[in-house]
C-alpha cells in the first residue's frame, strides 16, 4: 500500500472515529449544568436550588448526559461498523452492538472461570459493562470490534449459502458470523489485553511525569496535525483510555481524561487534577477564546481598507463558533493555505497555551464535548470553583494572549507581506459570503467543481469538512475557485477525493448534496 493510500485510510478512520465524539457535546452540557447547579457553594448562595424538585431535575440531567459518557465504547463499535459498511448500514450497526457485547460476555465469563476476575472484588481495569462483568478494554475494544464487524459485513453481506443454510443468506449472515468471531476475539483479548493495560499505565505515568513539557507537546502536536485531518489520533487515546489517566473517584476506578473529568464533576468533594485537565484541552479555552480572536483582529487590521468590511464579516462569522463552541477550523483555514507560516506560529502558541494553563492549574475543559470553551468556563469553571477550577485565570491570561496573537500575527503578516484575507487584490464582486438561504444554488456548483455527478462516489462530512470521494481527482477545480466562488474556507485534496471546509454547515451541505445526487 503506497503512502497516499495509507494517508487516505487514516483520514477515513479519523472521520469515522469523530462520529461518536460528536455525540459528546450534549452529554457534556447536561453533565456540566447538572453538576454546576448541585454545587454546594451555589446552593449556599441560592438555597432554593437544594429543594427536592431541583435536586431531582439536575440529577436527571446528569444521568441523561452520562448515557453517552458511560457507554462511549459500545458507541464506538456501532459507529465504526456503520461508518465503514458499504451498504445495509443498519445491519452493520446492529452487528457492531452484538459483537461488542459478545466479546465482553465471553471475555468476562472466561476470566471469571479462570479466577482472574473476582466479581466481589474488582481490580483496576475490571468493571461491569452494560450489566456484564468483564475486562475493560475501553474504546480500544469498541474500535477492534467495529473494524472486525465492518470487514465481515463488507465481505459477506451478499453471501449465498447452500439451501440447507439458506435462512442465513445475505445480511442475515452478518449477525451470526459476528457472534462467532467476537467470541474468539473475547478469548484472545483475555490473554492479550492485560499486558496492554499494564503498558498503557506505564505510558500514562511517563507522559504525566513529563509535566509542563508533555503539556506543550500535546497541544502543539494536536494543532499541527489538524490540516491533515489526523489530529484525532493525538487526543482520542487520552480522552478515553488510561493514557489520559487512571483515578479512583467515589469508590470507582475511572480511566480516560474525559471519563475522569466527568466523574469529578459528578462526585461531591472530588477535586480537579491538572494532569487530567490538560488532556481535555484546557489550553484550547485560552487560544480559542482569546488567541485566535486576536489573530482575527490582526487579519482585519492588515487587510486593505476597501476590503475590510468583507473581511470583518468573514472574521466575525469565524470567531463566534471558535470562541463559543471551540470550532476553530473556519478561522484557522482562513490563513492556513495562504500563509502556512502563520499556522506554524499558531501551533507553537497553542502549545504554549497548554504550558500556561498547566502552570496556573487552570482546570476547565475546552473541547465541544463539554459544550465548548465559553459554556465550559461558565458551568465547569465558575460554577464549580470549589473543585479547584481556578477559572479566574482565564481573563487574566486571556488579555495577555489576545495581545500576543494580535501583535505577532500583525507583525508577521506585514513583514512578510502574507496574503491573508483582504490583502490580495480583489474586485468588489470577487469576495462572496456564504448565504444559508442559497444552498440550492451552491450545491450544484460544488458538484460541478469536482467533475460533476458522475465523478462523485461518496458524500460524507465531519464537524467542519464536506468530504467527497471521487473517481478522478484531475477534474477538481483550482483551490482559489472554492474560496472565491463557492464560499469555502479552504480545501484539502486527498488521494481519492477532496475535503471542502465549510465550518458547521458541512453536515447540512452533505445532506443536501446527497439528496441532489440521489444517493444514500
Amino acid at each position: 500500500m503506497d503512502k497516499k493510500k495509507i494517508f487516505s485510510s487514516f483520514q477515513k478512520l479519523g472521520k469515522v472515529l469523530m462520529a461518536p465524539v460528536l455525540l459528546l457535546p450534549i452529554s457534556g452540557i447536561l453533565v456540566g449544568v447538572g453538576s454546576a447547579f448541585t454545587n454546594a457553594s451555589l446552593i449556599k448562595v441560592a438555597p432554593f436550588l437544594g429543594n427536592s424538585f431541583f435536586s431531582l431535575l439536575f440529577q436527571l440531567m446528569k444521568d441523561a448526559g452520562n448515557v453517552v459518557n458511560n457507554n462511549i465504547s459500545v458507541i464506538f463499535a456501532i459507529c465504526i461498523a456503520y461508518g465503514y459498511a458499504k451498504s445495509e448500514k443498519a445491519t452493520a450497526a446492529l452487528s457492531g452492538f452484538l459483537g461488542y457485547m459478545t466479546m465482553n460476555t465471553i471475555m468476562g465469563s472466561f476470566l471469571i472461570a479462570r479466577g482472574v476476575i473476582d466479581t466481589s472484588n474488582l481490580l483496576t481495569g475490571q468493571k461491569a459493562i452494560l450489566g456484564v462483568t468483564t475486562l475493560d478494554t475501553g474504546v480500544f475494544g469498541g474500535i477492534i470490534i467495529g473494524l472486525i464487524v465492518s470487514y465481515l459485513h463488507n465481505k459477506y453481506y451478499k453471501i449465498q449459502l447452500p439451501p440447507v443454510l439458506g435462512i442465513f443468506n445475505g445480511t442475515r449472515f452478518i449477525p451470526a458470523i459476528t457472534i462467532i468471531v467476537s467470541s474468539f476475539v473475547g478469548v484472545l483479548l483475555s490473554f492479550v489485553f492485560p499486558p496492554i493495560q499494564n503498558a498503557l499505565e506505564l505510558s500514562s505515568e511517563f507522559i504525566n511525569s513529563t509535566g509542563v513539557f508533555g503539556a506543550f507537546v500535546y497541544g502543539f502536536a494536536e494543532r499541527m496535525l489538524l490540516p491533515f485531518g489526523l489530529h484525532h489520533f493525538i487526543y482520542l487515546p487520552f480522552f478515553f483510555t488510561s493514557l489520559g489517566g487512571v483515578m479512583e473517584i467515589g469508590g470507582q476506578t475511572v480511566e480516560g481524561a474525559v471519563n475522569i473529568y466527568n466523574a469529578i464533576l459528578n462526585t461531591p468533594g472530588a477535586m480537579f487534577d491538572i494532569n487530567i485537565s490538560r488532556y481535555v484541552m484546557n489550553g484550547k479555552v485560552l487560544f480559542a477564546m482569546f488567541g485566535l480572536t486576536g489573530a482575527a483582529l490582526a487579519i482585519y487590521k492588515t487587510a486593505k481598507k476597501e476590503n475590510r468590511k468583507k473581511v470583518a464579516s468573514l472574521m466575525i462569522a469565524a470567531v463566534i463558533p471558535c470562541a463559543l463552541m471551540g470550532i476553530t477550523e473556519p478561522l484557522e483555514y482562513s490563513f492556513l493555505f495562504v500563509a502556512p507560516m502563520l499556522f506554524g506560529i499558531h501551533a507553537l502558541l497553542s502549545g504554549v497555551a497548554y504550558i500556561l494553563t498547566y502552570i496556573v492549574q487552570f482546570n476547565v475543559a475546552g473541547p465541544s464535548a463539554f459544550g465548548g470553551p465559553l459554556l465550559s468556563w461558565i458551568f465547569n469553571g465558575i460554577l464549580n470553583s470549589d473543585k479547584g477550577s481556578h477559572w479566574y485565570w482565564l481573563p487574566i491570561l486571556g488579555v495577555f494572549y489576545f495581545v500576543i496573537y494580535y501583535y505577532v500575527f500583525k507583525f508577521v503578516i506585514v513583514k512578510f507581506n502574507l496574503k491573508t484575507p483582504g490583502r490580495e487584490v480583489m474586485e468588489a464582486e470577487e469576495v462572496k459570503t456564504s448565504n444559508e438561504n442559497n444552498t440550492g444554488e451552491l450545491i450544484p456548483k460544488i458538484v460541478e467543481s469536482v467533475g460533476g455527478k458522475d465523478n462523485i462516489l461518496k458524500v460524507e462530512a465531519c464537524f467542519t469538512r464536506l468530504r467527497l470521494t471521487l473517481k478522478d481527482n484531475s477534474l477538481i477545480e483550482k483551490d482559489d475557485y472554492f474560496k472565491n466562488e463557492l464560499s469555502a474556507n479552504g480545501i484539502v485534496k486527498v488521494a481519492q477525493g477532496v475535503q471542502i471546509i465549510y465550518g458547521n454547515k458541512a453536515s447540512v451541505y452533505k445532506t443536501e448534496m446527497r439528496e441532489y445526487l440521489g444517493i444514500e
